[in-house]
């Protein structure tokens, strides 16, 4: 775990005080331990046993949490996660029987002291595929069982498929294929020939992608944007039936024979073992799955893809195909680890949405897995050696089911919606949870690629989210969240907080965010920024980002309050309170998405709606410092 960074001491002090006398005008009494808390952003970083051994949109280091549970009770205590994702809460509660040195170090340094101990927490996720990933994370099977399981899983597996991944090196001598760059074929609007993406884009020394390339047919210049991506028209091997699809050629085979590594061009006899793969089925219980398709389908690359397979290469599909039915014979008290490690590596490096990037200073492509929160496929899909891929896997996750071992705390994981829990009333002791951002990730549509494998989808009816298609507006949303946020009013304690990380860009998400919790209730106590050290791929590209999650601490409401919306223009000096600081602070706090998350809090703080987005504010940033250079 990374801890947070310091700050000045006189801005710690203003801090302080400021949660002190906020807390206090408002009929309550935060102990000083939560102040401590809550006074700086905590950094939570995107790494570690926990966190890598599976991908998911937006969580949370779980030794993160594990410092706001063993700060806000004690051993023994009810925790509750109503929107448990991949169950890093659950995690967590299990990480505060056996803290790491790392989080020890992080309590002293901000000057908590967390009772550490066993808890018992409760996890409500209504994606299947959230649910799964906590249920096995959180009760692991044994460590060297796994390990031999999933070596057998492998060694059968290769035994049938390895074939599919042979590939001769430069110097002609027998090895396998580690990974092997696709591209689509574009059509020039000059004289109507192809040529490959590949070849019109990729530039070396330097290393660059080009917008505009020379047609080697007939000479002209012609920008990529202007060029046509050739489609054409193929028997689907699965469904039997005739569907269009992206043109794609194979551009270079990275492989290695034995120990040495090597690439080069595509050859014909890498063009005939493909042929001979798409021959081949080597699965009948494959899953024909067809995707539902709502906000993230885009018409051009895209374009041909109407079922799970489409995703895949055939060759891989068949090679995880041949997989999962081995998984399904294993002992069933292995059968769900081995799937884990199989789904680990499914979405975000087995489909044709992992790539290759350009980075600075880099000689040579960069391979990377699918972008988190989106279901993109780029010009240069990259077909990965699963098998391969696997067997690095197997450590990762073997490391993360040791991390928790011996563990005293229980975690229940219940896969269904929070709108009811099945908890009794004022049974609770506190509260983490991460609600989905309204617009910001549709998770069932993503989850869809690996809960197809699974065999259950996520019921859309009652996902929290705002969604064009799914019909749910900012109003729905809003009604959906406080049904959940009624649930927590219900079964917590008296005197048990509630802790929140929320990100929107949007003042109406906002606003459906508080109105959801005053109506249940509820009021807020304090405010702080989650720090995730690595900022998830909609965080870093999307208009209008903000970097640092708010954290709000919410109570039991002490005396009705009514949102004091724009009265007296409170709102809008908050956000001008808030530029002015920026010149005084440095680094992270100063920067704009940093400020705008503070400007957030403020205004919940004091009861007022969010006066405008994040463009809209940096929009003022700028015109502020436009304003001291004239």
């Amino acid at each position: 775990m990374t801890s947070r960074r310091q700050s000045s001491s006189k801005n710690e002090g203003i801090e302080k005080d400021a949660l002190r006398e906020f807390s206090r005008a408002n009929g309550f009494e935060l102990p000083a331990k939560i102040i401590e808390l809550y006074r700086h952003p905590l950094l939570s970083s995107r790494g570690g046993e926990l966190f890598n051994a599976f991908s998911y949109p937006t969580k949370i280091s779980p030794e993160a949490i594990a410092l706001f549970i063993a700060t806000h009770t004690k051993p023994g205590g009810v925790v509750l996660d109503t929107f448990a994702g991949s169950g890093t809460t659950g995690l967590a509660a299990m990480l505060c029987d056996m803290p790491t040195p790392a989080m020890k170090a992080a309590a002293l340094e901000m000057g908590i002291s967390p009772q550490w101990g066993p808890r018992k927490a409760f996890l409500y996720e209504l994606s299947t595929l959230g649910a799964f990933v906590a249920e096995v994370l959180t009760a692991p099977p044994d460590v060297d069982e796994f390990q031999a399981a999933a070596s057998e899983l492998l060694e059968q597996a290769k035994a049938k498929v390895a074939w599919m991944y042979v590939a001769n090196g430069p110097d002609g001598s027998q090895g396998e294929i580690r990974h092997v760059i696709w591209s689509d074929v574009l059509r020039c609007p000059n004289c109507s020939k192809e040529t490959t993406y590949w070849d019109a884009v990729v530039a070396k020394h330097p290393l660059r992608m080009r917008d505009s390339f020379r047609c080697a047919h007939c000479g002209k210049t012609a920008s990529i944007e202007g060029c046509e991506r050739v489609a054409e028209r193929v028997k689907d091997p699965l469904l039997g039936t005739v569907t269009k699809r992206r043109k794609r050629q194979m551009a270079e085979v990275h492989g290695k024979t034995g120990n040495k590594k090597w690439k080069r061009p595509a050859t014909e006899a890498d063009v005939a073992l493909w042929r001979k793969v798409e021959k081949t089925h080597s699965s009948p219980t494959a899953p024909t799955h067809e995707i539902e398709w709502g906000e993230l389908f885009r018409a051009g690359y895209h374009t041909g893809i109407s079922h799970l397979h489409h995703f895949y290469t055939w060759r891989n599909f068949q090679v995880l195909s041949v997989l999962w039915e081995l998984a399904n014979k294993a002992p069933a008290r292995l059968r769900k680890a081995l799937r884990f490690l199989i789904l680990s590596y499914n979405a975000t490096h087995s489909t044709l949405m992992t790539r290759v990037v350009v980075k600075r200073d880099q000689k040579e492509l960069v391979l990377t897995g699918a972008q988190s929160g989106v279901l993109y496929i780029s010009g240069l899909p990259v077909e990965k050696n699963i098998l391969e891929g696997l067997a690095r896997k197997i450590g990762v996750i073997s490391r993360a089911f040791s991390a928790v071992e011996g563990s005293r705390s229980k975690v229940e994981v219940v896969n269904k919606s929070s709108a009811s829990l099945a908890i009794s009333a004022r049974t609770v002791d506190y509260v983490f949870t991460d609600p989905p951002f309204g617009d910001y990730i549709p998770y069932a549509e993503i989850n869809q690629i690996n809960e197809a494998w699974l065999g259950k989808l996520t019921k859309r009816k009652d996902e929290v989210i705002v969604s064009a298609s799914q019909r749910k507006g900012v109003g729905e949303y809003a009604e959906l969240m406080a049904r959940v946020f009624s649930e927590i009013g219900r079964t917590i304690k008296n005197h048990a907080l509630v802790t929140v990380v929320f990100h929107s860009a949007k003042p109406a998400v906002w606003s459906a965010l508080s109105s959801s919790y005053q109506a249940a209730g509820l009021a807020l106590r304090a405010t702080s920024v989650l720090d995730k050290t690595q900022s998830s791929f909609k965080q870093v590209v999307s208009e209008g980002s903000v970097k640092g999650d708010p954290i709000l601490l919410l109570g039991k409401e002490v005396a009705t309050r009514v949102l004091n919306g724009h009265s007296n223009g409170l709102a809008d000096r908050i956000a001008n309170d808030i530029i002015s600081r920026a010149a005084s602070l440095g680094g992270k706090e100063g920067t704009p998405q940093r400020l705008y998350a503070r400007m957030v809090a403020r205004c919940l703080e004091e009861n007022v709606a969010v006066p405008m987005s994040a463009t809209e504010f940096y929009g003022l940033i700028k015109f502020s410092q436009m304003k001291k250079t004239q």
